[in-house]
């Protein structure tokens, strides 16, 4: 029977036997109990199975999907899980293994499944490309300054690092705040019209560069169908950490 853990001990042993598959999983768990967050596993005394949920925040518009990360050594214990999910809730679930994306895609009705690579880059790995030099740092009631081809997709705290010319942001890449020990890449983008030029791959490299002068290892999660970003990340030094399947819809019936 699922049970819900009050003390995370738990959770974080078996993300530790787990290393292949719990890079992400260690990360939600390290930042502790927080409101909207729960862990709930299959056996408290011998973890099996482990599932994060963060419910959704109620004040914020926009749909309310529940996301859920999801992990196990067997398929009984994982079907065991899944079954705690209500019938009516929307979610995101998430997962490491490929045949843990079949089950969970077979779950839920009209899955949509990504697959994404994280990847991380530290000062010894990193290395920058010389082009960075053409990237600044746009500061934020700096951006309203410059003609953008689309809405910039950016958070309260993130860093926004650009190529500039002519009063036109070609290329930029934003990083996130730093949490536990990492600043994660947030946001990628080049001009379309602007694209194998170099700008999108001086910006991520100059962001990159800032995120490890701070002390900070750096996360990128990129899709794994954008080859050409996949080669960029390479190139720069990040190094493959995990791989992840994301499926989102609602439960069978």
């Amino acid at each position: 029977m699922p049970y819900e853990l009050r003390d995370l001990a738990p959770a974080l042993d078996y993300a530790r036997r787990h290393p292949e598959v719990g890079f992400a999983l260690l990360r939600s768990l390290e930042k502790g109990p927080r409101p909207g967050f729960a862990a709930i596993v299959d056996d408290p005394g011998r973890v099996k199975a482990l599932m994060l949920v963060s419910r959704p925040d109620w004040r914020r518009s926009g749909p309310l999907i529940t996301r859920i990360q999801l992990d196990a050594a067997a398929s009984a214990e994982a079907l065991e899980l899944l079954a705690w999910i209500p019938p009516t809730a929307q979610v995101r679930i998430n997962t490491y293994r490929p045949w843990l994306q079949e089950l969970v895609q077979g779950s839920l009705e009209c899955a949509q499944t990504v697959q994404h690579l994280l990847c991380v880059a530290d000062r010894q790995q990193f290395q920058p490309d010389q082009r960075a030099e053409m990237a600044v740092e746009i500061a934020p009631d700096e951006i309203g300054l410059y003609n953008q081809a689309e809405p910039l997709q950016l958070r309260e705290g993130d860093r926004l690092f650009g190529v500039v010319r002519d009063g036109r942001l070609l290329a930029c890449a934003a990083m996130g705040p730093p949490e536990g020990g990492y600043v994660p890449v947030r946001y990628l983008f080049t001009r379309p019209g602007e694209r194998r030029r170099g700008y999108g791959t001086a910006a991520l490299s100059a962001a990159v560069q800032a995120g490890l002068e701070e002390g900070h290892r750096v996360l990128c999660r990129l899709p794994v169908s954008e080859l050409y970003l996949l080669h960029l990340a390479a190139r720069l030094g990040f190094a493959p950490v995990c791989r992840e399947w994301s499926a989102e819809g609602r439960p069978r019936q």
